[in-house]
């Protein structure tokens, strides 16, 4: 949180509570939410021990060879009830692999309930039944990242499940100076996806395109020992929603939006150059143009990383930022992450440029960004060199919208989403 002068100053602030549900590292399981098999680092673990994930599935794309695990996540949905699923991200370690495609990864693992999906998978998959949709609509709209990050009205705040939880990590528990009223919840949820599921309002979606087959390299291989898997120290999770200054978050989104339209309205007054009657007269202002455009440019990208750190740094010890159907909070805009998610005059993220899912050719929609921080509790007390660690500034994944069914799934299935690594600058 932010420096205050006082203690009179503290106790007059209320915070604003997200839909965004953060996560923490413990080295001990956290007692309240009684989470076990959501973990950073460790060793993945399967639905099935006797059929565990083909390995090529977590192999460096650049090196193969076997990365060790960043994240396990319970993902379970409540409203997927034909399949419990997990989610899972691999990352190299390998200081030549920095920065390649293919270098981290994110899996989701789907596993049958045996009660009928709504559709059926594949590149002619049938649509979900309309009355879905219907209840999709009718369901209470939340108020999302984007909306709270971009000084948007909100709905009202989430009630926090994790407000009663163990005392063990002080960012997890609701700020003891808030002066807006909660009602606490007695039970715990047992996923992140269960607690932050987020319906988002129906939007007619293009057809599906042919599914992508996942990158894999040479013939089916099985999982080796757990003496041969290369692993970070296991930290379990614990969570709670997101508390922000709201002046700290308003300033900070306005500077971006005011950022990114100076920067468009400067393109678009290039485009009125003046007559070719005096072209020195043109060419001087067409240079201090493109100067003013480089000094916009900066400008944007300081703000976007400005943003990032301003959020962060309320709850610096975040390793994880989880929100289904939410908007990922962006390290930059200008490295090809960035462009692939924003637009050159808004603020938002979309996520329709991102490929479609693999198994059934639909859109996908983010759910959880790995933090920073991260990066400081897998590698504290690790015997590898400074030089050899990991360089991300957040690894953003995104989860087939629908999150469909994979055929034969009775005892587990692994199918490879997208995911998306805005590295540090050099």
């Amino acid at each position: 949180m932010a420096d205050y002068d006082s203690d009179e100053d503290v106790l007059g602030i209320e915070y604003t509570t997200t839909t965004t549900l953060l996560g923490y590292a413990e080295e001990e399981p956290v007692a309240a939410s009684d989470d076990t098999t959501s973990h950073l680092g460790g060793i993945p673990t399967w639905f099935d021990d006797n059929n565990p994930m083909d390995s090529r599935l977590a192999k460096c794309l650049s090196c193969n060879t076997l990365m060790p695990l960043l994240l396990q996540l319970d993902g379970n949905l409540p409203d997927s009830p034909h399949h419990t699923r997990m989610l899972y991200l691999f990352g190299c370690r390998s200081k030549k692999c920095r920065k390649k495609a293919g270098s981290i990864r994110a899996i989701r693992g789907v596993k049958s309930t045996g009660v009928p999906p709504p559709y059926t998978t594949g590149s002619n998959a049938a649509p979900p039944p309309a009355a879905s949709k219907v209840e999709e609509a009718e369901a209470p709209k939340k108020s999302n990242m984007g909306d709270l990050i971009f000084g948007s009205s909100s709905s009202g705040a989430p009630t926090n499940p994790f407000a009663t939880a163990s005392g063990s990590n002080p960012f997890a528990k609701s700020n003891p100076f808030a002066t807006t009223s909660k009602d606490e919840v007695s039970t715990l949820a047992k996923s992140f996806a269960a607690v932050a599921s987020i319906s988002a309002p129906s939007e007619s979606k293009p057809a599906p395109q042919e599914p992508a087959e996942p990158a894999l390299i040479g013939p089916p291989s099985p999982w080796p020992s757990p003496s041969e898997i290369p692993q970070y120290p296991n930290f379990y999770l614990d969570a709670s929603y997101e508390e922000l200054e709201p002046d700290a978050l308003t300033l900070q989104s306005q500077k971006l939006a005011k950022t990114i339209k100076m920067d468009t309205s400067d393109d678009m007054d290039d485009e009125d150059i003046t007559p070719s009657s005096s072209k020195k007269a043109s060419s001087k202002k067409a240079s201090s143009s493109s100067t003013s455009r480089e000094k916009e440019f900066e400008s944007a990208m300081n703000a976007t990383f400005i943003h990032f750190q301003t959020i962060t740094s309320q709850n610096p010890e975040q390793v994880l930022r989880y929100e289904r159907k939410g908007k990922p909070l962006l390290y930059s805009r200008e490295d090809g992450i960035g462009k692939l998610l924003t637009t050159a005059n808004s603020t938002d993220t979309s996520f329709s440029k991102v490929p479609r899912c693999g198994n059934c050719g639909r859109g996908r929609c983010f759910e959880v960004q790995l933090m920073p921080h991260a990066i400081s509790v897998l590698e504290e007390g690790s015997n590898a060199a400074l030089d050899e660690g990991m360089v991300w500034g957040t690894i953003i994944t995104a989860m087939c919208e629908t999150d469909c069914a994979v055929a034969g799934s009775e005892s587990g299935k692994y199918v490879e989403e997208w995911v998306g690594v805005q590295w540090e600058t050099d």
